[in-house]
């Protein structure tokens, strides 16, 4: 009851906020292969070495997310993973950027995209995607560059009609969302256990779920 209380505030005070940014500071640690959130909305963030940055737009959406360690973007990372994430909202999609630092991830340095668009219908799920990708091809031969392009093409879309579980990669580590609601393909279907750390990312993405659906 208390945690349902306490989202219930936050985003309260999201949409009473709307006209300006708002910043929001959530604890997490890193695992053997991602970011585990310990707890949404730090308020006296002294003393937490790792502290995630969310920075709110003025309509309640996830703008940035930023991973910090000691007050400055985690360094020590895994190749695959971004510590710092930026969304983008236009019309019906919304645009995805990782960077690692202030530069995207090259596919040849951890074969994975920089880029994802996700394309939304009317009532808000996920119809398409669009993933581009990043290369440094300055020591490759033309053989190296075609393989390359083979194991991690340039551009890859995939339709919902062909996938399962379509959903925004790094929304999971915000609290915000759009708005609280979480982004999925129409026939997605939630399993526990899905998510590094499970608490309190899936009951945040369960109430995000059960927003786009009663849209």
């Amino acid at each position: 009851m208390k945690n349902i209380i306490t989202v219930i505030t936050i985003l309260f005070f999201i949409n009473f906020t709307k006209g300006q940014e708002t910043v929001l500071y959530h604890s997490y640690i890193p695992t053997a292969s991602s970011w585990d959130i310990i707890r949404w909305n730090v308020k006296n963030t002294i003393n937490i070495p790792c502290i995630l940055k969310e920075t709110v737009d003025n309509q309640g959406r996830v703008k940035q997310l930023e991973f910090l360690k000691n007050g400055k973007l985690i360094d020590d990372i895994l190749c695959y993973l971004a510590n710092k994430v930026t969304f983008d909202y236009n019309s019906n999609k919304i645009i995805e950027t990782l960077y690692q630092g202030n530069k995207v991830p090259l596919a040849t340095d951890c074969e994975m995209y920089y880029k994802t668009i996700y394309y939304l219908d009317v009532d808000g799920f996920i119809t398409k995607t669009e993933s581009f990708a990043k290369y440094d091809f300055s020591k490759s031969s033309k053989l190296e560059i075609m393989q390359w392009k083979e194991l991690v093409p340039e551009y890859v879309a995939k339709l919902a009609e062909n996938e399962i579980n379509l959903q925004i990669d790094y929304y999971y580590h915000s609290f915000a969302k759009m708005n609280g609601i979480y982004p999925v393909q129409k026939n997605f279907k939630f399993t526990n256990g899905d998510y590094y750390g499970d608490e309190p990312e899936t009951e945040s993405i369960v109430n995000g779920i059960k927003r786009l659906r009663k849209n």
